[in-house]
């Protein structure tokens, strides 16, 4: 276990393959536990079940949820590229499928801490017998109350790609379940279309007026103006919260949770062509009141 800790936070983050191997997520900087001031958590598994969902935890990243590189043009059992994870195996002819569990042959990583820097650096790369290849590179640091997560990706490859990347947050404010006293703002809300489950809106602001039964999802539909912060998800009991941030336009964002959790999701759309370069940060600043 990787631990980052400054005067604010203690930030727990699993080597790659440890406490997660498996093929959705990605595998470097897995930040499994966020601890404020020595006694608020927010870090919570994807299921409280054993053995059920897909082994999500913390603050997990996933690349290509509906866009995976490489995919449609592999055969049935070759290999295609998971951003973060490795090469996995297609199995069948079928749409690409987040839920489902690919064979994966990890990518090679490279792990270099700095603690005067309050930092760690995760270098993973990878590339595909059908001429995908990319080298990611994950810095994590701390300043204050504030965790940054800076990506660069790097198309290696001969081939041109397009993806996206998301952090699903799997957060759960001191382990507290989800009811009327979580608060998520919103502050470029436009309309909130709820597929599954209950959530109330009022003022750009969201709410849980029971707790769930199970799943519930959201898409959030966005101004176009550029606002300060993302989400805000606080607590009122506890009096804590967890504000996120990006320095690019969200293309998208989403909700999911259940009753022990909470899942604002912000998306950033990818587009390199051969030997190019994207660079982008995730900010997360985590409070009392």
């Amino acid at each position: 276990m990787y631990v980052l800790e400054n005067d604010r936070l203690k930030i727990e983050i699993a080597p790659p393959g440890d406490d997660y191997s498996g093929s959705r997520f990605d595998w470097t900087g897995f930040i499994t536990q966020v601890t404020l001031d020595g006694e608020i958590t927010y870090c919570v598994p994807e299921r409280l079940e054993a053995g059920v969902g897909t082994g999500g935890r913390g603050l997990s990243n996933e690349f290509g949820i509906d866009a995976p590189v490489g995919y449609e043009e592999a055969g049935v059992g070759e290999q295609f590229p998971k951003i973060g994870v490795g090469l996995l195996t297609k199995k069948a002819d079928e749409a690409y499928d987040f839920f489902s569990n690919y064979e994966v042959t990890p990518a090679e990583c490279k792990v270099k801490s700095n603690l005067n820097e309050q930092s760690i650096t995760f270098d993973t790369t990878a590339e595909s017998p059908s001429g995908y290849g990319y080298q990611l590179e994950k810095k994590i640091s701390l300043d204050d109350n504030h965790l940054v997560i800076a990506y660069t990706l790097k198309n290696t490859g001969k081939v041109s790609f397009k993806t996206n990347e998301y952090s699903h947050n799997f957060i759960g404010i001191n382990n507290q379940t989800v009811d009327e006293n979580y608060k998520l703002t919103l502050p470029a809300l436009r309309d909130l279309n709820v597929t599954v489950g209950t959530i109330k809106v009022s003022n750009k602001q969201l709410t849980w007026p029971v707790v769930p039964e199970g799943d519930f999802y959201a898409h959030i539909d966005m101004e176009e103006s550029q606002e300060k912060y993302n989400w805000d998800l606080y607590h009122t009991k506890v009096g804590a919260g967890v504000r996120g941030q990006s320095d690019f336009k969200p293309a998208k964002m989403a909700l999911w949770g259940r009753e022990h959790v909470v899942s604002p999701e912000v998306f950033i759309n990818i587009h390199l062509g051969p030997g190019e370069t994207k660079k982008w940060k995730r900010n997360y600043q985590f409070y009392l009141k």
